[in-house]
């Protein structure tokens, strides 16, 4: 069932609270509580959520389930753009990696809002998996390990094992860092080493990052530049850095 932009984020902040009234919508939406009121109507009507006195909540057939947000909203536009960017490079039948970063989860919602592709996924993270548990055109391949709460993420040796059993066509990441000099950088250990069996697996490896990730060096490097097929980023890349890195990787800016 394909919702629009709006339709989905009153899903999204359900799922995060039992109970939103219409005004708690119109400020999470910006927008006036009529179209609040409208767009419940319509969510009512596709069985997905049930109207209350003053607002909504879901239906019993969506799991009680509540996933820690981290750093998913953050810069929630930019982050919608790569993510409809990137989606023009996915093909009917690819199999792809997306990893544990909130780039990876947007991407996750507009494919899930298509719904036009099918699709092989291969992820180690918790809210990937959770929003395309419903999507009919992907198949979920979940890879185990060790699950940091803090992260929503399966990491670990275990993980990376599992990762050796696959071969992608395309892999879908967000970075720490991104260093002119050194490459993709990473703040831990875990997220390093998944990253880099992820270049190994994957026959091209989009990076998608907001523009404050470049200039940015973490003491572990996943891979040089050399390695990455394309970066999706914002315009407000420092243009002194985009030069620079544009010389070692196709950039595109949106």
């Amino acid at each position: 069932m394909k919702l629009n932009e709006k339709e989905q984020l009153i899903i999204d902040s359900l799922k995060r609270k039992d109970v939103i009234t219409n005004i708690e919508l119109s400020e999470i939406l910006q927008c006036s509580t009529v179209t609040i009121r409208s767009l419940i109507r319509s969510l009512e009507k596709k069985g997905l959520i049930i109207r209350t006195h003053g607002g909504a909540k879901l239906c019993n057939d969506y799991l009680d389930i509540h996933i820690p947000a981290g750093n998913i909203f953050k810069e929630r536009e930019a982050k919608l753009r790569i993510a409809e960017k990137a989606y023009q490079y996915i093909a009917e039948r690819d199999t792809i990696i997306l990893d544990d970063s909130s780039n990876s989860y947007y991407l996750a919602q507009v494919i899930k809002k298509y719904s036009d592709k099918y699709l092989i996924i291969i992820t180690n993270s918790l809210p990937v998996i959770a929003e395309l548990s419903t999507c009919s055109a992907v198949e979920i391949i979940s890879i185990g390990g060790v699950l940091r709460g803090n992260k929503n993420a399966f990491v670990g040796d275990f993980a990376i094992e599992m990762l050796k059993n696959f071969k992608a066509t395309k892999a879908f990441i967000g970075v720490h860092g991104i260093d002119p000099e050194f490459g993709i950088t990473s703040i831990g250990n875990e997220q390093m080493m998944i990253k880099k069996q992820i270049f190994k697996i994957a026959q091209y490896v989009y990076v998608l990052t907001c523009s404050e990730k470049f200039g940015t060096g973490y003491l572990l490097v996943s891979a040089p530049l050399s390695q990455v097929h394309k970066i999706i980023t914002d315009k407000n890349i420092d243009k002194n850095i985009l030069n620079v890195i544009k010389s070692s990787v196709d950039i595109d800016l949106v």
